[in-house]
């Protein structure tokens, strides 16, 4: 039950009655017991007129300071209007003409310190000569050297062989001289940058002249050389990098890596800053088995609308003697009304998408996808559509339109895939009596669930089609080219809900209406058989809730107990659906969530008959004060009183009045250890004939351990010449294991790894072994795995990565294959945010 968090079981009509006598008890107590406890004293009183008194204790003379517990930051100043502020240990010489600061000398201005052993400013020159341990700290910069010279006002000045370190990238180095140009702009003349600390600089850059620009945010070299523990890597003869984290356009790191399909592969990415809200990644790519491709990515984001357009583009693939390519775009608008948090339309809003991909040939996923998940994609979907909720009088109606079309890939030619129909077009209307959002109580602590009756009531046309050019050849989902179908459904329901139970009868029903063209004109495929078909469903449930203090002791915080048992029955008389053609439907089939649903079918074209009652329990753990689940654990079981008869692919032959039993437990438990379990049990078959199991243990961020098993027995496909299915024996289909970690070696040294196994096919599916090996300021980053893709070819891929902290980066970023391999995966070079707090002057 998902409807309240309240002590339901407290709350239940069963109870009520003891529950007030015992609170009346209670509360007459107080008078009877002798008075032990006194209230303080109240606070003498306090003018409200003026709000920044504080109330404090009379503590005599002593003078009580209020703590703040942030850095205030004030609004810039203007330098013609900001003060200069002076200290030293010791000063002489004329008052706004020579000024010798002697000893722990500071002078400083609008956020700009000068700090040196002894400082001699005048005034009339705006001159101010460092002498000895000299310093200036400005914003997020810091340089310093044995001396140096300063105009103040002009914030203009030289400093002889300075050390720097720019706090927002924690960048470092050293230089010959430095010239300040002014108070945004400084110049090194043969000086070295890097990220590590002064006592460990295991790389560096070394340079002609370097150019810092508090105001662009960057940094402009010449005549770089990359050093890595002191051996030149890379030359590069001018080079520009940011100093912030924020976008700016330029070449970012290049991307090299070698696989079995196209040897050598480095692409080298060039990003475009458009605007805040737009921006352009060009990736040329070069392959030296195939040969160069072009690919590029644009997103924007609008407050209306935004969206994300990808391309790649191969002339000529030197395997196939072919061009190759791929597009991506994805858009989300909103065409009139309101747009609520995160971008979702507010009610009585027109909104609109697009979802368009689609390659070249079957085989380009295979062979050019840089990631496993793209490897194993076998369809692209070409998709727009439309919805707009109504407004005034009409506001409970929805309706919508879509379009849709598939591009199904067969890589491999003796095991073709089955394409699905084209949806050209969808239209549907939805009424809701109840669109009326979920709020608070008046306490503000539960939610306001709506009650009184509950209507529902919608209509769908859809035309399907099927294109056989489009597909690759694909065999075609069903009998027929073409067909229009029809459906109308209505329900009305009269849920009773309250903290401690809920009861709720629902009458519906469903019709369907076909018009079908077949491939061929034969006798042999059947007219499309609509129906219309009724359902009665009762659905109730129970809550009942305890403190668990016997299990404080071992989580260390109050728990709660629940127990929910809940009962569903469903009556939906037999109608033979077996000349009712499939175009998108499916079996639901048998979980948690599904065996409490009248209908065993996901889609529009079967409604299976039914007669049956189903008895669940559930119980949970909760943290009473954060309402976390710690585990729940359900048992649920479903009798048929009379056998289902209507299949999907036709009329059942014997039908049973036998149902599986399924349970389902998760547990958390502290120490960041959690698992998962699902069981579907057989007892005619004396087995399990579902089984998921998983657990994860993640004591501390970069430490995981996940492993994973799941067995599936299919029961047998009857055959269909409607829906061009072949009789499929019953058998187990899957039967697979994976274990996956993370975990440190030492403290710079990480290893993780992924192992996938198939016990059918006695294979391995999948092998990934990575390691990561950071120091100060570079970690290094390698991955080797193996994968069985859609066209049953087993791909290498060799991934390897030199990470320089706040600088850039060399080779193939394996991180998102570790993530995709190891759930839970953290990168151990994590960036630490600089502080305000930090070089606070």
């Amino acid at each position: 039950m998902s409807h309240y968090r309240l002590r339901a079981g407290l709350r239940a009509p069963l109870f009520l009655l003891i529950t007030l006598r015992v609170m009346m008890g209670v509360v007459l107590l107080q008078f009877a017991l002798p008075t032990s406890a006194q209230a303080p004293a109240p606070l003498p009183p306090i003018s409200q007129s003026n709000s920044n008194f504080i109330l404090l204790p009379d503590r005599g003379s002593v003078t009580v300071l209020k703590l703040d517990d942030q850095l205030r930051v004030g609004k810039p100043i203007d330098d013609g209007k900001a003060l200069t502020f002076t200290s030293s240990d010791a000063i002489d010489g004329v008052v706004e003409r020579d000024m010798h600061l002697k000893g722990r000398a500071q002078i400083r201005r609008n956020g700009a310190v000068l700090k040196a052993d002894e400082i001699t400013y005048n005034p009339d020159t705006d001159v101010a000569d460092l002498l000895g341990n000299a310093e200036l700290s400005k914003g997020n910069t810091t340089f310093k050297g044995p001396k140096g010279q300063f105009k103040v006002d002009a914030r203009e000045g030289v400093m002889e062989t300075p050390s720097y370190e720019i706090r927002d990238t924690r960048g470092n180095g050293t230089a010959q001289k430095l010239t300040i140009e002014n108070s945004d702009i400084f110049v090194f003349d043969k000086a070295t940058y890097s990220t590590c600390t002064p006592e460990n600089m295991d790389w560096y850059f070394t340079v002609s002249s370097l150019e810092i620009d508090n105001e662009q945010k960057e940094m402009v070299g010449t005549n770089g050389v990359m050093r890595f523990f002191h051996v030149p890597i890379a030359y590069v003869p001018y080079f520009t990098a940011p100093t912030s984290g924020e976008r700016r356009t330029g070449l970012l790191a290049p991307v090299a890596g070698y696989n079995s399909n196209n040897g050598l592969d480095i692409t080298q990415p060039y990003y475009i800053n458009i605007a805040p809200n737009r921006d352009l990644l060009l990736l040329p790519r070069e392959m030296n088995h195939r040969g160069f491709m072009l690919g590029a990515s644009y997103r924007f984001l609008e407050r209306e609308y935004s969206g994300v357009a990808t391309g790649e583009y191969l002339p000529y693939d030197k395997q196939t003697g072919t061009n190759r390519w791929k597009y991506d775009w994805q858009q989300r608008q909103i065409f009139s009304g309101g747009v609520g948090p995160g971008g979702a339309p507010l009610p009585g809003s027109w909104s609109g998408y697009v979802n368009m991909a689609r390659v070249s040939d079957s085989l380009y996923p295979t062979d050019f996808s840089q990631s496993i998940a793209g490897q194993v994609t076998s369809q692209f979907r070409q998709e727009v559509g439309t919805t707009k909720q109504l407004t005034g009088e009409l506001s409970n109606w929805m309706v919508g339109a879509k379009a849709a079309s598939f591009q199904t890939l067969q890589p491999d030619p003796n095991n073709l895939v089955q394409a699905p129909y084209n949806v050209l077009p969808n239209i549907t209307a939805a009424y809701n009596s109840q669109l009326s959002p979920v709020v608070s109580d008046a306490s503000g602590k539960y939610l306001a669930l709506p009650s009184g009756p509950k209507t529902t009531f919608s209509a769908d046309y859809t035309r399907f089609a099927y294109a056989l050019g489009s597909n690759f050849g694909a065999p075609p989902p069903g009998a027929y080219t073409q067909a229009d179908r029809s459906v109308v459904k209505g329900a009305i329901s009269l849920p009773q809900i309250t903290p401690g139970y809920y009861i709720t009868p629902t009458v519906s029903f469903q019709s369907n209406t076909y018009n079908a063209t077949p491939y061929a004109s034969s006798n042999t495929t059947p007219n499309a058989q609509g129906f219309t078909i009724p359902t009665f469903s009762l659905d109730s449930g129970l809550a009942f809730e305890r403190d668990a203090s016997e299990l404080k002791g071992f989580y260390g915080r109050d728990m709660l107990l629940t127990m929910e048992p809940r009962a569903f029955y469903a009556f939906t008389p037999y109608q033979s659906q077996a000349n009712t053609p499939v175009f998108d439907t499916a079996d639901a089939g048998f979980g948690v969530s599904q065996i409490f649903t009248a209908n065993t079918f996901i889609g529009n074209d079967r409604v299976s008959d039914t007669n049956a009652a189903t008895v669940g329990l559930t119980s949970r753990m909760l943290e009473a004060n954060t309402g976390a689940e710690r585990a729940n654990v359900t048992l649920a079981q479903k009798q048929q009183f009379t056998g289902q008869r209507v299949g999907l692919n036709g009329n059942i032959a014997t039908p049973s009045t036998y149902s599986d039993t399924l349970g389902s437990a998760s547990v958390r438990l502290l120490g960041n250890f959690s698992a998962d379990m699902f069981g579907q049990y057989n007892t005619q078959l004396n087995r399990f004939v579902q089984t998921t199991v998983g657990a994860s243990w993640r004591p501390t961020p970069g430490r995981s351990l996940n492993f994973g098993y799941r067995n599936v027995w299919s029961p047998p496909v009857q055959a269909s010449v409607q829906n061009n299915q072949a009789f499929t024996p019953s058998a187990t289909t899957t039967d697979q294991y994976n274990v996956s970690g993370q975990w440190p070696v030492t403290r710079e040294l990480s290893v993780l790894g992924r192992w996938g196994y198939d016990a059918l096919t006695v294979k391995t599916l999948n092998t990934m072994v990575g390691l990561e090996w950071t120091r100060d300021c570079w970690t290094f980053r390698g991955a080797y795995s193996q994968a069985v893709n859609t066209s049953l070819i087993t791909t290498t891929q060799v991934l390897f990565q030199v990470e320089f902290r706040g600088f850039a980066s060399a080779g193939s970023n394996p991180v998102d294959i570790m993530k995709l391999n190891v759930p839970g995966y953290m990168p151990t070079s994590k960036p630490i945010p600089p502080s305000i707090y930090e070089n606070y002057q």
